[in-house]
């Protein structure tokens, strides 16, 4: 069990809504007028202030620690998951101070957390703010949405020469509609990565400057693909989801990184759902001799013909890794990459 508890105030619901405001303009957050937190559970009820609203256009549900409740971290994970499952929401926890090591763990976790005047975190919305001490004020590093994210990684894996690309045929190839690339394309332009060309009713999109270029300026807006891990012993998995090689499996094909002890593999939601229907069963959490199975927000198999993720959905997932002979393969992974 994780030692860690958090101190409480009881005008953090107020402070939190302050802070966002600040951050977000005075209309980035709406609090709905109904409320449903009598609807929970009683140790929900007692733990937490409920808020539910929208942030810049998201509905979400605010959930501000309250009383003299001692947690670890595993629990408000426990207590974020539940909400959500409840509210069918996203949820934020709204915590009045964090230390350095609880904020690693909350991260870890993937639990979507605020501290007035210090931090959010809350990558499934795509927002990031950041901590910076005496340099200058904090900004909110925009994250692009998985789709974005498969449609760019795509355009450097499909289109090696430079050229105005139309966007609507990858995005039909990976199972978006329309109007998700439609979507793309602004995000893609929010973060000048591209600049539009307009021929007719036809929206281009024209690379302003080279693809290594592209590459590093859509790095900080990038997020890793893995959504969670889930691992099985039954090894009917790789048939039936045709999942490709993932992790430190992926990177020992790609590099002189020794294979890892774990098998790991990756693929959608929608297969993991068709693993259940065949009879396959996950565990939550490791186990030894095991398969570990990467759930990605997007589609995995980007290089059709290759066994394996592809090379910067790869970097992406592992770049967070201190593990120096993985970032030694990374860096080998950018330099044999065809820019």
């Amino acid at each position: 069990m994780l030692d860690c508890f958090f101190m409480l105030e009881k005008t953090l619901p107020q402070e939190t809504v302050r802070y966002l405001n600040q951050v977000f303009g005075p209309e980035g957050l709406r609090l709905a007028s109904c409320d449903k937190s009598a609807q929970l559970p009683y140790f929900l009820q007692d733990t937490y202030d409920v808020l539910l609203g929208e942030l810049m256009g998201l509905p979400i549900t605010l959930a501000c620690v309250k009383g003299h409740h001692p947690m670890a971290v595993h629990q408000v994970s426990q207590h974020a998951n539940r909400l959500r499952e409840l509210l069918h929401v996203p949820v934020i926890i709204a915590l009045p101070e964090v230390a350095p090591g609880e904020r690693k763990q909350l991260i870890a976790h993937g639990v979507a957390f605020v501290v007035p005047d210090r931090q959010l975190f809350a990558p499934q919305m795509g927002m990031i703010l950041t901590e910076r001490f005496g340099a200058g004020p904090r900004q909110v590093q925009e994250l692009a949405s998985p789709a974005t994210q498969a449609l760019l990684i795509w355009f450097l894996n499909h289109h090696p020469v430079t050229v105005t690309w139309h966007p609507f045929e990858e995005a039909a190839a990976l199972g978006y509609a329309g109007m998700t690339a439609t979507r793309a394309i602004r995000e893609l332009l929010q973060f000048k990565l591209f600049e539009l060309e307009v021929r007719g009713r036809a929206k281009h999109l024209k690379l302003n400057g080279t693809r290594r270029d592209l590459w590093e300026k859509a790095k900080p807006h990038l997020r890793t693909p893995v959504l969670k891990t889930m691992w099985t012993y039954d090894r009917r998995i790789i048939e039936v989801t045709g999942a490709p090689w993932a992790g430190e499996s992926a990177l020992a094909r790609m590099t002189m990184v020794n294979e890892p002890q774990q098998q790991v593999l990756a693929m959608t939601a929608e297969a993991g759902q068709r693993a259940r229907q065949a009879g396959i069963f996950f565990e939550p959490r490791e186990i030894a001799d095991g398969i570990a199975m990467q759930v990605w927000r997007y589609e995995p198999g980007m290089k059709v013909k290759e066994k394996t993720v592809d090379p910067l959905s790869l970097w992406l997932s592992l770049r967070d890794n201190r593990d120096d002979r993985i970032q030694m393969a990374l860096d080998e992974i950018e330099e044999k990459f065809l820019w």
